[in-house]
């Protein structure tokens, strides 16, 4: 058979018959009438799920919702009695139904029924009526591009930037010839410089005390310059480098990665952190990371803060950090609700005091009350934007927190306070001295440092007020404005008595930054006077203590006998006890003696080769240390 023949018998088989189409149409018309179970189906497959149904209408109705929805919804959930106070109005209501002997007294079972009713839903619903909502819009997550070409890769698509984006984790952003500002929220930005790659990391808010190191971002390359304005002891911001992690808190740093990993401070403090291992840095200090090298801490030469990087970045953070106090202050104010001013202020209060009368769990009437104080501190950001006096809802607010810290004791009263504490520190955590707001900061800080011990630190909050009052004042000075000085120095001394008091420990970060801040405001003192700045005598006086001790320029040069002498006691010393670990506290305690001796390089040089290797590995040591040496040489001046 050919294969004409047998494709003609294929397609004479592939078509039916008249008769057989006929049927075929007939049979498809009976499935497809309306009571075929074919439509059932169907329509059962399309229809979505009630749950389905839910979650889109919560999405769509975000989105069209009024701006008064808000109020109406939560006056509608206080009219709305609990399942417990409808049964007890239940009981009550059928109770005065009941048959009595004294039918005549009915009537006022009714009206103390009813009484206690409207009582109930009064209660309910007064805060949710005299307080203000607590939802006010925070500064978003921000990438701002400056200048100049700026990319940002999101999910791997990489795209040029017009405009400003809020992104989050995950994002890559590279600067060509441009720059870039990234915002963290209230916490403080990053600034990137020409050819920069940065990975963002983490932008939440940082709202919690520091419990471990999270970076931020992670700097691939190029340079940076980071802000923070987070203060201790809330989470800093940090920046993950190939060779470790600078985390700043409150202050400003530049950080390059290129041949190699450099960190200067500018302003305040920062912490390096390597294989675990803290480094604490302050304003004029910089260091070199390496993978394998010795960390050594010098100082940045005067000159360094004139060049354009610091120069105009330097500006910027003054002038970003006065916009978050700003905001911060806006929204205490956005959130006080009816004022002590206003004639139905006592109504507010009073249904306080009903709300709480009604709360008889011992957690939710702690809560509440840090809720009373926390709008305290509201009503008080309000009355000073409007010029009137705060002190008295200050006051209270001292008042409540000190009740709640003397009353009952427990572990979950003490975090309760503690976490409100922090939170409340957070919402001012770009106020200064100078700011109008600051005075709330303050009370924050001194009230928590007056709670019973275990429900928050004194050393931090009385270190806080120390280094945000020297950060301002030596700013003032910087500025010329030498005719403050006196004044906030008298306000100072009650935190130079607690940074002296042996019985406070702070910690070692916020100790140093103190002493540096302090030597910086002495230093800048007298030279404004030498200048003919007019500044009290007793002042300079005063400060006078906080002055780096002067240089020796006096040459003394040991013989080489009397060096060999100082090497063999040291070696002595050493050598007395037979443990490894007493013998390197040895010789630390001789290397701290030897700090600052004119012959130093040389009695180190000796040392070197007296001291055998053996477990405790001396020569290395002692190289290390001279290392150190050459290095403080070769630093530059900060004055």
């Amino acid at each position: 058979m050919t294969p004409e023949n047998i494709l003609t018998g294929i397609k004479k088989d592939l078509q039916p018959s008249a008769d057989l189409q006929a049927k075929i149409q007939q049979s498809v018309q009976l499935r497809i009438t309306s009571d075929s179970p074919l439509f059932t189906e169907l329509k059962t497959a399309v229809t979505p799920k009630k749950t389905l149904q839910k979650s889109v209408w919560s999405r769509i109705s975000t989105q069209i919702e009024l701006p008064q929805a808000d109020a109406f919804t939560r006056i509608k959930i206080a009219l709305q009695p609990s399942a417990e106070l409808k049964e007890q109005i239940k009981a009550r209501v059928l109770a005065s139904l009941e048959p009595v002997q004294q039918i005549v007294y009915w009537p006022m079972l009714a009206k103390w029924t009813a009484a206690f009713a409207v009582f109930g839903i009064l209660v309910r619903v007064s805060p949710m009526l005299f307080i203000a909502s607590p939802t006010v819009a925070d500064v978003e997550a921000l990438l701002v591009p400056t200048a100049g070409d700026v990319s940002v890769s999101i999910g791997g698509m990489l795209q040029s930037l017009d405009g400003d984006l809020a992104i989050g984790p995950g994002a890559m952003i590279q600067t060509g010839a441009g720059e870039a500002t990234f915002i963290f929220n209230d916490d403080g930005e990053a600034r990137l410089a020409p050819y920069t790659t940065v990975t963002i990391n983490d932008i939440s808010n940082r709202l919690e005390a520091a419990s471990e190191i999270f970076p931020s971002l992670t700097l691939h390359t190029g340079k940076i310059w980071m802000q923070g304005l987070a203060p201790k002891p809330l989470r800093a911001l940090a920046v993950k480098t190939p060779n470790g992690i600078v985390a700043v808190n409150e202050g400003s740093v530049s950080i390059s990665v290129a041949d190699t990993i450099n960190v200067e401070v500018y302003d305040r403090s920062a912490t390096v952190y390597r294989n675990g291992e803290p480094i604490f840095l302050t304003s004029g200090e910089r260091i070199r990371l390496s993978s394998d090298g010795v960390l050594l801490v010098k100082k940045i030469p005067a000159k360094w803060y004139q060049y354009s990087w610091a120069d105009q970045n330097l500006p910027r953070d003054a002038v970003h950090r006065h916009d978050i106090a700003q905001m911060q202050h806006e929204r205490r104010i956005a959130q006080a609700g009816i004022l002590p001013t206003s004639p139905i202020y006592p109504v507010k209060r009073f249904a306080e005091i009903l709300d709480m009368w009604m709360t008889w769990d011992q957690q939710t009437r702690v809560e509440k009350h840090l809720q009373l104080a926390e709008t305290r501190l509201n009503e008080a950001a309000a009355l000073i934007y409007e010029g009137e006096e705060a002190g008295v809802v200050l006051d209270e607010y001292k008042k409540t927190l000190q009740y709640i810290s003397d009353g009952e004791n427990g572990s979950l009263t003490e975090f309760l306070v503690q976490r409100a504490l922090v939170e409340s520190t957070a919402q001012m955590s770009a106020t200064l001295p100078g700011d109008e707001a600051y005075v709330i900061k303050r009370t924050v800080l001194e009230t928590s440092a007056g709670l019973r011990g275990g429900i928050a630190r004194e050393e931090d909050a009385q270190g806080t007020l120390l280094l945000d009052s020297l950060a301002v004042l030596l700013r003032t000075v910087d500025e010329g404005r030498t005719d403050m000085v006196s004044s906030v120095w008298l306000d100072l001394q009650p935190y130079l008595l607690a940074i002296e008091d042996e019985s406070l420990v702070f910690e070692p970060s916020m100790y140093k930054e103190a002493q540096t801040l302090l030597t910086f405001l002495a230093t800048s003192l007298h030279v404004a006077s030498n200048r003919g700045a007019a500044i009290d005598p007793e002042l300079l006086d005063d400060i006078a203590r906080y002055l780096p001790a002067p240089k020796d320029t006096s040459i003394v040069v040991l013989s080489e006998e009397e060096v060999m002498q100082i090497v063999q006691l040291i070696r002595e010393k050493i050598f007395v006890y037979n443990m490894t670990k007493p013998r390197i506290n040895q010789f630390i305690a001789e290397i701290r003696v030897l700090n600052g001796h004119p012959d130093e390089g040389r009695i180190l040089r000796r040392l070197a080769i007296a001291l055998p290797d053996g477990p405790e590995n001396f020569p290395q040591r002692v190289y290390k240390e001279i290392v150190k040496l050459r290095w403080e040489y070769a630093a530059g001046e900060v004055i």
